[in-house]
Order: C-alpha cells, then sequence, then structure tokens
C-alpha cells in the first residue's frame, strides 16, 4: 500500500541519520491494534507495518507505536477534548499532535497546542501522511530546499 511513499524516503532520508530510523509493527501487533480499537482502518495499520513507527525525514513528524486516546494519557491533558475519542498517533515536534477522531469514523486531525482547536485532514490517512513527508500527489518533495 505504501510502495512509493517507502521509495520516497529511501531518496530523500540518509539512512545513517538515526532521526530517520524506525521500527515496524508486526501482524500480530496490528491485530491487537484492531481489537482494542474496532474500525481502525488498514491504512494506518498498513503504515506501521510497512513504514513504520518512529521519525521520519530528519524530525519531520513521529509517528508512536502504540496510538493512545487523547484523554487517558497525562502527556496529552493539555488537550481539552471535549468528550471527542482522538486517537493520538505522533506528532510534529512543535507540540501539535496527529490524531485520528475516532467518532467521525477514524479521520485524519491535527491538534493544536496554540489555539487548542481541530483541524481535520481534507483526504484519506496516506494522504495525510503524504503531506506530513512533504510528499505531493505527483511524487514530488515538497520541502524547502
Amino acid at each position: 500500500m505504501y510502495e512509493e511513499e517507502i521509495q520516497f524516503l529511501k531518496n530523500v532520508e540518509d539512512p545513517l541519520d538515526s532521526n530517520n530510523q524506525r521500527d515496524l509493527l508486526t501482524d500480530a501487533e496490528c491485530k491487537e491494534l484492531q481489537s482494542k480499537y474496532p474500525g481502525i482502518p488498514n491504512e494506518y495499520t498498513s503504515y506501521l507495518m510497512e513504514v513504520g513507527y518512529g521519525s521520519v525525514r530528519e524530525d519531520q513528524y513521529m509517528i508512536y507505536g502504540y496510538p493512545t486516546l487523547c484523554h487517558e494519557d497525562s502527556d496529552f491533558s493539555w488537550y481539552e477534548t471535549n468528550g471527542v475519542n482522538y486517537l493520538v498517533i505522533g506528532d510534529d515536534f512543535a507540540g501539535n499532535l496527529y490524531a485520528l477522531n475516532i467518532d467521525s469514523g477514524y479521520k485524519p486531525v491535527l491538534l493544536d497546542h496554540e489555539c487548542n482547536e481541530e483541524f481535520p485532514h481534507r483526504g484519506s490517512i496516506k494522504s495525510f501522511f503524504r503531506q506530513m513527508m512533504l510528499l505531493d500527489e505527483n511524487g514530488n518533495d515538497q520541502r524547502e530546499p
């Protein structure tokens, strides 16, 4: 599912830079996630099994190995969920969280730390990851030189 994204990262990342190292979740670990969060999209678990969890593009963003509900983790207590079930999947190293809004069908969102607002992504989970990678729809690198 993520062949193009994997190839892109091979082309743009320094494999010796520890900020580009990721680990892959096993099929069994993804099944555990699916059991804990029924309905969690395959696009998300495929990313964890194919691209992996960890830092991407020299700390452009971080995907966690095991997501957690925002309101259940004291590290994320700064974000007022107002009863919305956010599954936090990563961050941008600047205080913002990447999450899946379970209540809206696991739609990807950015939880902004400055204004405490949800910014929904208008597209698939795969396009959400591509945007974070700075990879456009035509396969071009969008990182400023």
